[in-house]
């Protein structure tokens, strides 16, 4: 009687102990836990039999999921499955480096750092290091993609098969800098466990798109969902953060309460086609951004990561690429350092050749209506140049269009009517074809000065008369002694048609003009003409006074 007393208090607290050891267990799995999707003909039985370590678990593992029958599980139910009672397989699993860009590092667990090439195979205990403008994608097992940005660092802490590639399990250790991660939906029979850990936080996710960086000296964990949900730890509180949300995480601090995602920024009015190097990118500005991070691809899934950057200023520039197709993704970063939704755009850039520098006419410049040329430098890359003269800055009324010009000079063969005009001009190599236009430049083509009609003389004075090319002209006229009229002997300017001067001595004169039109504007001086003026006594009637004139000398 006494013995059965003692069995029965003994039983009893050892049911209680059961009891509490259970929830405690319990308790302290759930977190360490992989989700399974079941399957047509699963039921708990064959799934312990496949993914755990025994089937003395159906009972616990009933309980923990609240199946009410063990042999009948609707398709598509999630059970989870505490990590503790699977099977673990650890041989034969890796990463493997996908794309590289730039200066990228592989350190092996006892091995120096070779550079990281891609189809190269990653291990537990490998860690990757990016350099300043260099980035690397990396796949996991379940196809999961890691981004490793520049300047970071991440160590491969665990790699492991749970069940009967139930599941992956990866758990990757961020040193330094920031990731971005893909993860895919789980499967009908296949769970992912995939985990980002740093100095303040661990960030678990199930089919998620997110990001995870390390802001402040390594004493802050910044975790940014786009997809999903990401459950976030830090000092043994655990929040889970939707999609659109952030969080940042302070070192030796649970995680503070989510902030919305700052929006994706406006690009209405960002440019499409760039014809200059460095990229000059314009957007309108983020409320509440205090920077910005860009990212340019060649590819829209961005897997090609061609460059990336953040800046506090607008616009923000960027360096040299070669031309083609690309795509900017831009978001904005708030104050705290989460790092909001993404904007993306197409565009194309055809910056080569470059066009020639230009040596005459210059912007708001004057082309010599004798003349008529257009100079511009040597294109060393360059076998042929395109030059384009129109009416009208948008080029729709265009005079010259000449796409085959082999020198570095182009004369008009007719003079343009004066007034207002515009030109530009493309270097053409075989290689990249057609390149961009100079900035479009606006010049004048003047009226020529006016030429000279018939010059009337008297004893004493000559008259000068010409006609005017257009209304409210007026013009300057000059009389030399030489062609260089360095030795000017008249000077004047007129609003008239004619100009009446006192007769200089006989001989040969330099006279030229230039047409000064309404605004004030002064077109070039006409080519100097020659006049011949009479002597007023003619040399040779003093010949027979030649003697007398030396005697009196």
């Amino acid at each position: 009687m006494e013995s059965r007393l003692i069995l029965k208090r003994f039983g009893f607290a050892y049911c209680i102990y059961l009891l509490i050891s259970l929830l405690l267990f319990s308790t302290r799995v759930v977190a360490d836990e992989w989700i399974y999707t079941v399957k047509t003909g699963d039921n708990l039985w064959n799934i312990s039999e496949q993914h755990l370590i025994s089937t003395r678990y159906v009972a616990r593992l009933q309980q923990l999921n609240k199946i009410s029958d063990a042999y009948a599980i609707p398709p598509g139910t999630k059970i989870k499955i505490p990590v503790a009672w699977s099977k673990i397989q650890t041989s034969g699993v890796s990463a493997q480096v996908m794309y590289v860009r730039g200066r990228v590092w592989l350190k092996r667990t006892t091995a120096a750092e070779i550079p990281a090439e891609t189809g190269m195979q990653l291990n537990v205990g490998d860690e990757v290091r990016s350099e300043n403008d260099s980035f690397v994608i990396l796949k996991f097992l379940d196809n999961s993609q890691l981004r490793l940005q520049e300047n970071s660092q991440i160590r491969i802490n665990t790699m492991n098969v749970l069940g009967d590639y139930g599941a992956a399990d990866t758990l990757i250790q961020l040193q330094q800098g920031r990731t971005e991660n893909a993860v895919p939906q789980e499967k009908p029979g296949i769970g992912t466990r995939f985990r980002i850990k740093t100095p303040s936080a661990v960030s678990s996710v199930r089919g998620t798109d997110f990001r995870v960086g390390i802001t402040l000296n390594d004493e802050r964990t910044s975790s940014e969902v786009l997809s999903g949900l990401v459950q976030v730890v830090g000092e043994k509180k655990e929040i889970a953060v939707s999609a659109g949300f952030g969080v940042i995480t302070a070192l030796g601090a649970p995680p503070v309460a989510p902030v919305k995602l700052l929006p994706a920024p406006d690009l209405s009015n960002t440019a499409v086609l760039y014809e200059r190097l460095p990229l000059v990118i314009t957007l309108d500005p983020l409320a509440g951004a205090a920077t910005y991070r860009a990212q340019i691809a060649s590819d829209q899934n961005f897997q090609n990561l061609w460059t990336e950057f953040t800046t506090n200023r607008l616009p923000f520039r960027d360096g040299d690429m070669p031309d083609g197709d690309y795509w900017l993704r831009v978001r904005g970063i708030d104050a705290a350092g989460i790092e909001g939704h993404d904007a993306t755009i197409a565009f194309t850039l055809n910056a080569r050749p470059e066009p020639p520098f230009v040596i005459a006419p210059l912007p708001e410049g004057v082309v010599d209506p004798f003349l008529r040329e257009f100079q511009w430098s040597t294109q060393p890359e360059a076998t042929h140049y395109h030059i384009m003269i129109s009416q009208d800055s948008a080029f729709a009324t265009v005079i010259v269009d000449n796409t085959e010009i082999t020198d570095n000079t182009f004369r008009l063969a007719d003079s343009l009517q004066p007034g207002h005009y515009f030109w530009r001009i493309a270097s053409v190599s075989a290689v990249e074809g057609t390149g961009p236009f100079t900035d479009v430049m606006s010049f004048r083509m003047p009226f020529p000065g006016p030429a000279m009609e018939a010059t009337k003389f008297d004893k004493t004075r000559m008259t000068f008369a010409w006609r005017a090319g257009g209304k409210d002209q007026s013009f300057h006229f000059q009389l030399a002694l030489d062609k260089a009229f360095n030795q000017i002997l008249y000077d004047e300017k007129t609003s008239a048609t004619q100009l009446t001067v006192a007769r200089p001595d006989g001989g040969q004169y330099f006279l030229r003009t230039k047409t000064i039109e309404a605004d004030g504007f002064e077109g070039p001086w006409g080519p100097p003409q020659i006049i011949d003026i009479p002597y007023a006594n003619p040399y040779w009637l003093l010949l027979p006074f030649a003697p007398l004139i030396d005697l009196l000398l």
